[in-house]
């Protein structure tokens, strides 16, 4: 018979439920605050009568996505911007450079990059933009999946 390990949860920290609970803190900040799992403060929460507002977490959880989102955004502006510099590289001069059995530093300007160069920079652009891409499906998914379940929230007679 599998046993089962007590969290008792100390004055202090029954205290400190309230004071957090009292202050609008999640039950999930509540619980990493005191090192505790969801369910041992769930627990005493419950015990000492204090209940957790469903809409300020949904608030909380949309104000989360949509700040993930805007970085998503900067990200996708970012990634294709490099990716737009990238191609510039591929029809400036390429400085190369090499040392004599001496030591001394030798350097010229090619018209172009060499072949290999030229395709680290294309491989690093279609990484750039297929980076991009999947950050847009991401997007693109989350707000399908947003309306789908704010539909069933709504027909659950759920208000947000």
């Amino acid at each position: 018979m599998a046993q089962h390990k007590h969290h008792n949860v100390t004055q202090a920290e029954q205290d400190r439920i309230r004071e957090l609970h009292a202050q609008g803190k999640s039950l999930n900040s509540i619980a990493k605050t005191l090192h505790r799992s969801n369910s041992t403060v769930k627990k005493y929460a419950d015990l000492m009568g204090l209940s957790f507002d469903r809409g300020a977490t949904m608030n909380a959880t949309k104000a989360k996505s949509a700040d993930a989102a805007a970085k998503r955004a900067d990200l996708k502006n970012r990634l294709l911007d490099e990716a737009a510099l990238l191609l510039e590289d591929l029809h400036k001069p390429y400085p190369v450079y090499s040392f004599t059995q001496s030591g001394k530093y030798l350097e010229h300007e090619m018209k172009k990059p060499s072949a290999d160069v030229i395709r680290n920079l294309m491989t690093s652009v279609g990484i750039a933009l297929q980076r991009s891409i999947d950050l847009e499906r991401v997007d693109q998914q989350s707000e399908a999946s947003t309306t789908v379940i704010d539909d069933y929230l709504k027909t659950l007679g759920i208000d947000f």
